[in-house]
């Protein structure tokens, strides 16, 4: 059993333990303690060395587009697939993978397949079935036997209030909500519903309706995208909120204060002033297409591409411009998508027994040093030491 023992780092689990040792064996976290000293006994563990430095939990990405998403702006458009280096390098040690507009181009099954292959490069990777449509494509004919049969696919994706979305009503989304959650409860998996939420008026309505009659469970929705200075949609993301609801806000670096985007880091504010810090998660639509569109949304102009990087950009905004304590700050990155996501206890945070996902930081900045992933010291002082097949 290869073993890491990573050393006086001041570690927050989310929560601050101060100055710890932790000891790694295989992939999970085997000791924490204030001095762990395994050099008589076991004279083959690898020392990391993390003094002066701030050691966290791997962040847990929701939102990916592991095979590129886009082309809504012509063949040219379709973004390319994602590398596990990316990732790693910018502190993501768990990810959800999903398709986004075109699922006429890509496909689940392509999904399903690069969703295993970054579990076997050495990050935790999950998906969803579906798409932005209704019916939802699948990869077994159905998306209730995707949850049960497809052990990564942990739910669906659907996308609603969108001009590219699917016209539906509230019946259609009870009876997917009623597939999604009695496939889940069979497969013991979280069964959640991944929903892109457009700028169409109706924001989220049909989910609103759906929670009071027929009164499906609000925790099954996770609206994302939801960073907007729409007053309709923040009234209803934190009701839902208030209903036990997670809401997930989209991490960008060029939100420009005159656009009807909010920053992730001034949605979280909002939330933590309304006392719903913990039902706020951050992904980072990576591998997405980010297009840009004339005044009436019926042509793209220009097209860029999310990126895991914008995860650690609104985290140091959290800390180092809008003073969250960071023990409050990794909230969105860690605890709250472990628990949405059927995590709770194994990641998302530093402790006995969870598996060893950690980022070492630097104190002056919060830039990455190291990153352990499943055990596995994957970056080292800045630079990626396993990197993918074909990398």
């Amino acid at each position: 059993m290869s073993m890491l023992l990573l050393k006086n780092g001041e570690v927050y689990a989310p929560c601050p333990l101060g100055s710890r040792d932790i000891l790694i064996g295989s992939d999970r976290i085997i000791s924490i303690g204030s001095n762990i000293d395994l050099s008589d006994s076991i004279p083959d563990v690898e020392t990391i060395d993390a003094s002066g430095c701030i050691v966290v939990p791997g962040l847990i990405d929701g939102h990916q587009h592991f095979i590129g998403g886009g082309g809504e702006g012509g063949f040219e458009t379709r973004t390319p697939e994602l590398q596990i280096s990316m990732n790693f390098l910018n502190g993501v040690t768990t990810a959800i993978g999903l398709l986004g507009t075109d699922s006429l181009t890509r496909s689940l099954e392509d999904l399903y397949a690069k969703t295993k292959a970054f579990n076997t490069e050495g990050m935790t990777a999950f998906m969803l079935t579906g798409a932005y449509w209704y019916p939802s494509p699948s990869i077994t004919g159905s998306v209730a036997k995707d949850i049960l049969f497809c052990d990564p696919v942990i739910g669906v994706k659907l996308a609603l209030s969108d001009t590219r979305g699917p016209y539906m009503d509230a019946a259609d989304l009870a009876r997917l909500a009623s597939d999604v959650f009695v496939a889940a409860l069979i497969a013991n998996k979280p069964g959640i519903i991944t929903v892109h939420t457009g700028i169409r008026p109706q924001a989220l309505d049909l989910i609103m309706e759906v929670i009071k009659n027929p009164g499906i469970r609000p925790a099954m929705f996770v609206p994302t995208h939801i960073n907007r200075k729409n007053p309709k949609l923040l009234e209803q993301v934190f009701e839902l909120a208030k209903c036990g609801g997670m809401v997930d806000a989209t991490c960008r670096k060029d939100v420009n204060p005159d656009s009807e985007n909010m920053s992730a880091a001034d949605f979280a504010m909002l939330a933590k002033e309304n006392n719903l810090l913990d039902h706020v998660t951050f992904s980072s639509d990576a591998g997405g297409s980010l297009p840009e569109w004339n005044g009436d949304h019926s042509r793209i102009t220009g097209m860029g591409i999310g990126t895991p990087e914008t995860l650690m950009f609104e985290l140091r905004n959290l800390v180092q411009k809008k003073h969250l304590p960071l023990e409050e700050a990794l909230l969105p990155l860690t605890s709250n998508p472990a628990r949405i996501y059927g995590l709770e206890g194994r990641k998302g945070a530093i402790r006995k027994e969870a598996d060893a996902d950690i980022l070492v930081l630097e104190s002056d900045g919060l830039e990455i040093r190291d990153v352990i992933s499943r055990g596995r010291l994957v970056v080292r002082r800045g630079e990626v030491i396993k990197k993918g097949y074909f990398e």
